[in-house]
């Protein structure tokens, strides 16, 4: 890896259609006894080291879970985008905040305060089951990525996080860009001059159309069959 570069495991974003019962079985927790609150883009949720007193769901928007190196930059671990749960593991284990989260774009987010989230799971077992296999196919996507950012190429990476966070329309793939290049750098694993040029590259061979903060790809299927 060059020097900055963040692991995430973004590809856990996609809910597939084996997740769908899962998510709706949260969402209905979340929708039904937590508290919504609208929040701008770069808001905190929370802070590293704060006691961990909510658990959080994503109703609209697009939130980044992060961290401070060493060397004093963030780095992005985890994106959560509308119908994830986040904020669960420090408080089922006990523990502080380890990392901070932060709105990328204006969100909606419901929250539950911790004591009242542990009684609503024992007396709510489809979501307490539906809870325990997100967590498995984070997991499994965890290392799903370890193994990708080891076998494949840096445009592969970051082909397949644009087309995640884009919407399909017919053939095109249009991309409202939230995130800087740096932070597209932390999540792919890789460095911020890499990602330019990347893209700078996809733009002078013709397969994209790249405009500030915005990114379209024209044939999202060729684009992907040439990568």
């Amino acid at each position: 890896m060059d020097q900055g570069e963040g692991m995430s495991s973004y590809w856990g974003g996609t809910l597939t259609v084996n997740g769908e019962a899962e998510q709706l079985a949260l969402a209905k927790l979340f929708q039904e006894f937590g508290s919504s609150r609208g929040m701008k883009k770069n808001a905190y949720i929370f802070r590293s080291e704060e006691e961990s007193q909510e658990i959080y769901f994503v109703q609209d928007g697009l939130v980044k879970i992060s961290q401070f190196a060493q060397e004093g930059q963030s780095i992005t671990l985890f994106l959560r985008q509308k119908g994830e749960v986040f904020g669960a593991a420090e408080v089922l284990t006990g523990q502080k905040r380890q990392r901070y989260a932060r709105c990328i774009t204006d969100s909606c987010i419901l929250s539950i305060p911790t004591s009242k989230f542990t009684d609503l799971l024992k007396s709510h077992p489809d979501a307490l089951y539906a809870l325990a296999v997100a967590n498995a196919r984070r997991l499994l996507q965890t290392q799903r990525y370890v193994e990708t950012l080891i076998s494949r190429p840096v445009a592969w990476r970051l082909a397949q996080l644009l087309i995640q966070l884009g919407a399909r329309v017919g053939k095109e793939t249009v991309v409202t860009l939230s995130l800087t290049h740096e932070e597209l750098s932390f999540v792919i694993g890789c460095s911020r001059q890499t990602v330019t040029e990347t893209l700078g590259r996809w733009r002078d061979e013709g397969s994209i159309r790249y405009e500030k903060k915005r990114v379209v790809i024209h044939d999202t299927d060729e684009f992907q069959q040439h990568l």
